[in-house]
């Protein structure tokens, strides 16, 4: 099967994927399109897998279970269709109507050997997950509330509908950021001024940043260092 159209290049999401998740949040700031408290997952939704540099993917929505048995249970072949109708790179990020008490993992060595071989990335959730191991030898990081022991009554509900997780109003084919920091819906049409706009916020940081290391560090050369950055781009992001 042919991978459907992606909106954004390749380049443009391994660009992305250069930038950390604070440094995405503060450019998005720069771009004043959403409040600043919104768009990134809430703090209990942690890296749980050991991860260098930051995971970029279309996300593969979904809605799960596990404390009954549910005869509106999918199939595994709604899942692996689901997987492909989204654009690769993909991120399964799935809610857990468990919540806040997840009782089962959807999560582990198999479901994850089968997501990394459908060119899915990794796995946001605000349920659970385990096989930390298998996880982490395969190369397959999750981002999780809970770490568990027992899959339960796990099955999924729905996919590729709108979830919130997080805080976050997720939707089939969001782009999602994550890293050892956590996760951030990225709205697709900034994507490709993010990193201009991290340039520069760079560069406007590093003047505060040396004249705070400098041997005469002072208020009064830390206040003009203010200065100098302010006049580089907007305004200020503190």
């Amino acid at each position: 099967m042919t991978d459907p159209q992606a909106p954004l290049t390749s380049e443009q999401l391994d660009a992305l994927a250069q930038l950390d998740t604070p440094t995405i949040a503060n450019a998005l700031e720069e771009l004043d399109i959403r409040p600043r408290t919104e768009g990134f997952l809430r703090p209990e939704i942690k890296c749980v897998s050991p991860v260098e540099g930051t995971v970029v993917g279309y996300a593969v929505t979904g809605l799960i279970s596990a404390r009954h048995r549910s005869p509106k249970a999918l199939g595994r072949t709604d899942y692996w269709d689901a997987i492909v109708a989204i654009p690769a790179p993909r991120m399964v990020v799935l809610h857990d109507i468990d919540y806040p008490d997840a009782i089962g993992s959807y999560w582990g060595e198999v479901q994850g050997n089968t997501a990394l071989g459908l060119d899915c990335v990794g796995a946001v959730t605000d349920g659970g997950v385990r096989d930390l191991r298998e996880a982490e030898e395969m190369g397959f990081p999750f981002w999780a509330k809970e770490v568990m022991v027992s899959h339960g009554y796990i099955h999924a509900l729905e996919f590729n509908v709108p979830i919130g997780i997080g805080g976050v109003l997720v939707r089939p084919g969001d782009v999602i950021a994550a890293d050892i920091h956590g996760a951030i819906e990225v709205p697709v049409d900034a994507v490709p001024k993010l990193p201009e706009v991290a340039k520069m916020l760079t560069e406007r940081e590093s003047i505060v940043i040396q004249a705070a290391q400098a041997d005469d560090a002072s208020p009064e050369t830390m206040s003009a260092a203010w200065d100098r950055a302010s006049k580089i781009g907007s305004e200020q992001t503190y």
